[in-house]
């Protein structure tokens, strides 16, 4: 049969088959669904739009007969109660509704359900009780039940799980159950394997019916108020693999008998309890132990040397324990893969034993905190993997020799020192380096003498650095501005001279908005013994120059540094003005000028510091009268003592007084330091984590140098020793007590709150100086439970701070409506209920207001604010409040600056009552439900700074907005804004950030945008604007650090102008009709860390590559879909990336093979080649990559085994991924972004190649894995046993390979899998009917002919079946690969279009703009076998790949398939590969509506 004929008869067959359709019921049930819910993502409009065939709806799956089985609407913005309607799909397999804004109850119907497997509602506001099952209730299905992170309250009893005989997982971690812990399940459910509690307020003892769960195998209860002993019956639970029960009040001792019973333990995690004694010898046992958590506890003794027995730890914590002796008893050398060892505060003595330098998988190392001493070994240099390393507060020697020692470790990226080497000198060798990595440095509290030394200005990834409690002498040094990624400085307690260097007021990352997320410790940094913090940008920008001798005057270029926290030059010798500049540090939380020589008046702006919350300028020579409104006026005297000409109610000394005395301030000196003060620098160190990091930095012994006369401080002396110091009153400690009594838990504030003690002496506590409570500041103290009422019965409290906690219940209008609360923040709780309307015309005191992050519901109330007249700020942020935005606060509070709504259910329009709001500084409303046009009184806020509004349904144009001439940001992106932008936008002089994005706006750039000099963030993504963009001279923007253009039409080449911008850390230019080279120029933007150029027409990528290697500072880099059918360039000259970690050169069609460049890249975490034309093996060097964690290397054409490299990858293996941030977030699709690579799955994917030989058993070794794709590949051999290891796997894929033998039952373990195909093998016997994998279709198992179970056609009890389809035409997989083959050889179909690719979770669907019929798509060639077009599972990590449904065996509406002759079948092969790459050139020029489009090096989805 000529091919010609044989292309006919594939189309004319596969033209034969209609897709069944869903029922109308499955269609009413989800549109009831859709319309119960207050946002909808969307969803509605997609959902509308689409056909009326429920089973093509975006996030809906069918399987072959048209039946609803999956509904998969995670991460979709919805908002609402869930419909009971969903209960009505009567075939749902699978409901994930996980990551969504959702709130009500969960509807019992779905509990109930007769065919849910698996129910993910994890990650929403759901609240309420679980409900209890009818008592006669049928058996349900449910396997897998994921409520986690949700407000649920309540108890778990035994009717709930009655008839869930098949539960194997339940998750209900992080809600707020209380009562005992269930056990229920183990007597129901036989197969029961996954639970986890944590997170919750269970109470009582560990039940001891867990013994009765006997496939128990992970076991998670840390975070409740669970107490007593550990059960013996627990350990006779002896499938236990993962057994945590950290942060409760567990007491006892380990048992050595009982702990060798779980010998199949991986994870024992027992840290924050108060377990005592020794570990036993019989811990040597556990020889699959990986991870060990011992920390915060009571035990002692010495470490067992059997612990050297666990050879497969990869972690060992004992911190914050009693443990003595010398480490050398255990043999660490043993321990090969042993990654973290942390010891911090313990008492162990002698030296760091050489055993432990043979641990070449180290990554984290502290052993802060003991009675160590000696000097380091010159073998640490053999820890090349060591990222962190801790030996503060010990006795080492030999400063100079550690800093050359551990240099050697290149990958350290924390090195924290301090506390040691006393009284020896700084070393300022040059020939101290090769700290390239380092993004931390202490050397703190060591009495160093020296100069602060150059060797410092190499580190050039520097971002904090602590050089505190030293004796340094001499300048700052001009090269500090040189570390372009430094935001925490602080170099007090030194004797540093000269003025305030111009360096330090422009060190980039103090002006920057962002900071990067780079820092990932194994092992968190501490500071004081609660905080800790794990990334950096969870550290302020502070710049702490305090008690130093620093003089001259405070230069006004200090207003530059507008991302500063926490500022502190108090105790040094600065003359003149408090600089009228300071006051545009809008962010400062912290401001301490204390005892210099300041003089004149307090600048009035300071008012506008809306979120400072510790403030003093004591002891100066500041005059006149302090504020008696707005922020100012919510400190005590204390922040003002010692400035004799300041006058002021809070003072001694009135403005309408005479002159006071010399007498009077002695006496007012006397109250300061009589009274229980809060010390500034101890509070800034609890409060922002910087200053005291607990395991490194100590405060120096150095005395503070006063500015206080001799005489007047012996007078003082004399008087504090005299007088008897007074107590806080009955009244305000029963309260507290009252307070902290009511709490399910107190964070441990009951170890300092005694009450035979003074409460202004208590932890958290500070009071005026006569002994009236003023401030409570418990933020991040772990609290949880309700707040009590009696905190209203304190009489003097101004500030109450409860933020950070997880506090629940309601807010008491005790506080709110206090007659004495001047600034109360509750944000980041979980406070719920409505804010209940005041009933009173008494005024009250309160300026600010933060209840943000919280779960607030019902309308925001009016009348309550009437009565506040000197509300100065507003942030109720990240709740649910709905209405409409009230505007009381504009006539009731003349000062009211500050309103922040965002992240609510706000809806209706913009009120004009807002214009009103004169002294209005800021206005953000974004993510709510807002609509209509941005009403003009708005533009009447000429005060207005910050105006941001995102994310509604804001409509009209900007023609108005030159009014805003003080306008610094100005975000309206997400919303449906039309129009171009006005040339009148060049007047807003201040502007700084301009975000337009998601928007329909038009036309070309205004050329006067270049007069906006001032602007640093420019982001117009997803608009339609067009013209070239050398319409704007971006030489005239010195200061843009970002430029997002995504999506639009600018044509052209790259404006050469861009290039000026030498600032420019972000470049995205995606999915624009650019064309061209890339200019030499673009190796000027030193600072660029992230640029895409994805969806372009650039050519010449060996050019592009060479002249991107001069952008060393390059992290991130997207420029796939460009140069199509060029080569990958394999020169060895390609250099300069040493800091890129995510590299997409995807869908070029580019020829050659995987280059020998890429192994320099040794930073690199995710690598995307896929959908090129890359042949030869995989490279044995792609081990060495020691951070990649994300390889897609699909849709090529490369050979050979499996290498033993890729199953020795070691971020396969590790357990964790580190949190580096982009610059720009990276798109998934237009509604779900990534900002960290994190966010991309520890994946492998190697799918659509010509992999041969056997899956190697090493690749259970890569337990880190989350998704596997190996399908469609020449694979042979059985799956091996080993894979089952993978047990944090979701997808696996080994489809379309030539696999024999059995399933493994095993893989029932892996119990995360939600895509599983291993169809198209010749695998036999039965599929599993229960556990895991019973929860798949059939379509997962399709195409082996041997396998029986009750989804197939041949079932396990029948004769057996002869599948003859490949003869006889009984196909369960449909043909119409001639639609891509007749594309090219002129049959039916001209390729005049584009393809789309449309994603299921059945499969990737292959559609033509020519609305083609669904159907898997295969050639059946003469042999007997298929030429199948790919399909692969539709997850993040795919390529472009195409594939297909199902139709179930025997409908008899098919039809017979013909074979294809052998002549047909290198034409049909030919097909395939130019077919391949047609979708590579061809592309529709913006994707359809609701369309996820291909960008950043993400799947293309339409």
């Amino acid at each position: 049969m000529p091919p010609l004929l044989g292309t006919t008869l594939v189309i004319l067959v596969s033209l034969v088959s209609l897709a069944a359709s869903c029922t109308e019921q499955e269609r009413s049930a989800l549109l009831q669904f859709i319309s119960e819910l207050s946002q909808d993502g969307g969803l509605g409009s997609s959902w509308e739009n689409a056909s009326s065939d429920c089973c093509k709806w975006e996030g809906i799956a069918c399987n072959s007969d048209g039946t609803i089985t999956d509904v998969f609407l995670a991460s979709r913005s919805l908002q609402g109660h869930i419909s009971p309607s969903l209960g009505n799909l009567t075939g749902m397999l699978r409901l994930n509704l996980s990551n969504n804004m959702l709130s009500g109850g969960l509807p019992l119907e779905l509990l109930s359900s007769n065919s849910i497997l698996v129910l993910d509602v994890s990650f929403n506001q759901l609240n309420g009780d679980m409900v209890d099952l009818a008592p006669l209730a049928p058996h349900q299905p449910l396997q897998v039940l994921n409520i986690s992170s949700n407000l649920f309250t309540g108890q778990f009893t035994s009717t709930t799980w009655r008839g869930m005989l098949n539960l194997t997982t339940l998750n209900a971690s992080n809600n707020s159950f209380t009562g005992k812990m269930p056990t229920h399940f183990c007597s129901i459910c036989p197969s029961f394997a996954v639970l986890e509690l944590s997170y919750n307020r269970f109470s009582g003892t560990v039940p001891q019916g867990l013994d009765n769960c006997s496939m128990l195998r992970v076991l998670k209860a840390g975070h409740n108020n669970l107490s007593g002993s550990l059960p013996d019956e627990l350990f006779s639970a002896t499938s236990l693999e993962h057994l945590s029960f950290p942060d409760n009040n567990l007491n006892g001792a380990l048992d050595g008998s009982h702990i060798i019973n779980l010998r199949k333990l991986a994870n024992l995690d027992l840290g924050r309890n108060n377990l005592i004694d020794n570990i036993p010898d019989s811990i040597g046992q556990l020889k699959r132990l990986e991870e060990l958590h011992l920390d915060h506890n009571s035990m002692s003794g010495e470490l067992p040397s059997s612990l050297g027995s666990c050879t497969n730890l990869i972690t060992i914590n004992l911190r914050n324990n009693n443990f003595i002796g010398e480490l050398a008893k255990v043999n660490f050398s043993t321990l090969h893969n042993l990654k973290t060892l942390d010891l911090l505060d313990n008492n162990f003595n002698g030296t760091i034993p050489e055993s432990i330098y043979s641990c070449r998988n180290w990554t984290a190392l502290r052993l802060s905190g003991n009675n160590l001493h000696g000097q380091l070994s010159p073998r640490m240099g053999n820890l090349k993997s060591l990222t962190f390393l801790s030996l503060a507060m010990n006795n080492f020697t030999n400063i100079t020799n550690t800093l050359q020692i551990v240099k050697s470790s290149k990958n350290l990226t924390i090195l924290l020192i301090g506390s040691s080497f006393m009284h020896e000198t700084m070393p300022d060798d040059d020939g101290i380096d090769g700290f390239v990595n380092l993004q931390v440095l202490s050397i703190s509290a060591c009495s160093l003498l020296g100069e602060i030394p150059h060797w410092l200005s190499k580190l050039r990834n520097l971002e904090m650095l602590f050089l505190q409690g030293n004796r340094l002498t001499g300048r700052i040094p001009d090269w500090i501005s040189s570390l372009t990624f430094l935001f925490c400085v602080d170099i007090s307690n030194n004797d540093l001279t000269g003025e305030i260097p111009r360096a330090i007021t422009d060190m980039p990352m103090l002006k920057l908005e962002k900071t990067a997320a780079r820092l990932n410790p194994r092992v968190p940094m501490i500071v004081g013994t609660s905080l800790q913090y794990r990334t950096a940008n969870a550290y302020p920008k502070v710049l702490n120059l305090g008690n130093n001798y620093f003089t001259g005057v405070i230069p006004p270029q200090i207003c530059l540094l507008k991302e500063l926290l926490s500022l502190n030059l108090s105790f040094n010798k600065f003359h003149g003005d408090t600089p009228q500049s300071i006051c545009s540090l809008t962010n400062l939380q912290v401001l301490d000028l204390a005892s210099n020589h300041l003089t004149g008046t307090i600048p009035p702006s300071l008012n506008n510091l809306h979120f400072l919350s510790r403030f003093n300028v004591s002891f100066n020579d500041l005059e006149g009268p302090v504020p008696t409104t707005g922020q100012l006026s919510t400190f005590t005297n204390s922040s003002f003592d010692g400035n004799p000409k300041l006058c002021g109610p809070i003072l001694n000394h009135h403005c309408n007084s005479a002159e006071a005395d010399p007498v009077s301030i002695v006496y007012e000196l006397y109250d300061k330091l009589s009274g229980s003060r809060v010390i500034f620098t101890i509070t800034f160190s609890v409060f922002f984590g910087v200053g005291v990091l607990y395991d490194q930095i100590v405060l120096s012994c150095k005395t503070s140098r006063l500015a206080i006369p001799v005489l007047v401080f012996s007078l003082v002396l004399i008087l504090s020793l005299a007088s008897p110091t007074t107590s806080c009153t009955e009244k305000e400690k029963s309260s507290l007590l009252q307070f902290v009594a009511e709490l399910s838990n107190h964070g441990g504030l009951t170890t300092s709150w005694k009450h035979d003690t003074d409460c202004c002496k208590w932890e958290g506590v500070a009071c005026s100086s006569n002994r009236t409570v003023t401030d409570v500041f418990l933020a991040s103290r772990g609290l949880q439970g309700h707040i009590s009422p009696s905190l209203g019965n304190l009489p003097g409290l101004l500030h109450l701070n409860l933020s950070n906690n997880m506090l629940s219940g309601g807010l008491p209008k005790e506080l709110v409506y206090s007659n004495s609360i001047i600034v109360l923040d509750v944000s980041f709780n979980q406070l719920n209920g409505d804010l209940q309307e005041l009933q009173s015309s008494t005024l009250r005191p309160l300026q600010l207001l933060n209840i943000s992050s919280n779960f607030f519901t019902g309308q925001f109330p009016s009348t309550t604010w009437e009565v506040m007249k000197s509300l100065v700020a507003i942030n109720a942020s990240n709740n649910s409040f709905t209405g409409q935005i009230p505007t009381i606060y504009c006539v009731s509070a003349p000062s009211f600056a500050l309103l922040h709504l965002s992240y609510n259910q706000f809806c209706g329009g913009i009120p004009p009552g807002l214009g009103n709001c004169s002294m209005l500084t800021s206005l953000s409303a974004g993510s709510n439900n807002l609509s209509g046009t941005i009403p003009d009184e708005l533009f009447n806020l000429t005060m207005l700074e910050h105006l941001s509004v995102p994310n509604n349904q804001l409509e009209g144009s900007l023609s108005s907005i030159s009014k805003l001439k003080n306008l610094i940001t100005l975000d309206l992106g997400g919303n449906s804004l039309s129009g171009n932008v006005p040339e009148s936008i060049g007047e807003l002089k201040r502007l700084e950030e301009l975000h337009l994005d998601h928007n329909n706006m038009s036309g070309e750039l205004p050329s006067t945008l270049s007069n906006c000099t001032n602007l640093m963030i420019i982001d117009l993504k997803s608009n339609s604007f067009s013209g070239e963009l050398t319409n704007v001279n971006f030489s005239n923007i010195p200061n843009l650090k970002t430029l997002d253009l995504l999506r639009n039409n600018f044509n052209g080449t790259i404006p050469e102008s861009i290039y000026s911008c030498s600032n420019l850390t972000a470049l995205r230019l995606s999915s624009n009709m650019f064309h061209g080279q890339l200019s030499e120029r673009i190796g000027n933007l030193k600072s660029l860390t992230f640029l895409s150029l994805v969806d372009n027409s650039i050519s010449n990528i060996t050019g592009a590559l060479q002249i991107l290697g001069s952008c060393r500072n390059l992290t991130t880099l997207f420029i796939g879909h460009n140069f199509f059918d060029e080569a990958m360039p394999e020169d060895d000259t390609i250099d300069g990336f040493k800091n890129l970690q995510v590299l997409a050169l995807n869908h070029c069609s580019l020829s050659g093979k995987v280059p020998f460049w890429l192994s320099k890249l040794t930073n690199l975490e995710v690598l995307l080649l896929y959908g090129n034309q890359l042949t030869g093996p995989v490279p044995d060097w792609i081990n060495s990559l020691n951070f990649l964690f994300h390889i897609n290397l699909s849709n090529n054409s490369l050979i050979g085994d499996i290498p033993t490299a890729l199953v020795d990858m070691p971020m396969l293996k590790a357990d964790k991924v580190a949190s580096k941030a982009f610059e720009l977030p990276v798109y998934k699709s237009q509604s779900r972004q990534f900002r960290m690579p994190i966010s991309f799955s520890t994946t492998l994917n190697l799918g659509m190649n010509n992999f041969s030989g056997v899956i190697p058993e090493e690749i259970g070794q890569l337990k880190a894995l989350l998704s596997l794709y190996l399908g469609y590949n020449k694979l042979t051999g059985p799956i091996p046993q080993s894979i089952c290891n993978l047990t944090n796997l979701e997808a696996l894929d080994l489809s379309s390979n030539h696999l024999t033998g059995p399933i493994p039952t095993a893989l029932n373990n892996l119990h995360f899998l939600s895509k599983f195909n291993i169809s198209n093998n010749d695998l036999q016997g039965p599929i599993p009917t229960t556990g895991q994998l019973s929860t798949f279709p059939s379509s997962s198992f399709d195409g082996n002919p041997k396998l029986c179970g009750p989804m197939l056609a041949h079932h396990c009890d029948s004769p057996e079946a002869i599948f003859s389809a490949k003869q006889n035409g009984d196909m369960t997989e449909k043909v119409i690969f001639a639609i891509a083959f007749s594309a090219f050889f002129g049959v039916g179909v001209l390729f005049s279009g584009s393809f789309s690719l449309q994603a299921s979770t059945s499969g990737t669907i292959l559609n033509s703009y020519l609305d083609l019929p669904k159907g898997k798509l295969e050639v059946i060639t003469p042999d007997g076998r298929g030429l199948r077009i790919p399909q692969f599972l539709p997850t993040p990590q795919n390529s472009w790949s195409v594939g297909c449904t199902s139709r179930e065996r025997g409908t008899g509406a098919d039809g017979p398939l013909r074979k294809l002759s052998a002549a047909a079948v290198p034409a049909a092969r030919d097909a395939v590969a130019a077919w391949r790459r047609a979708l590579l050139r061809r592309r529709p020029a913006s994707p359809p509506a609701g369309a996820e489009s291909e960008r950043d090096g993400c799947p293309f989805r339409s």
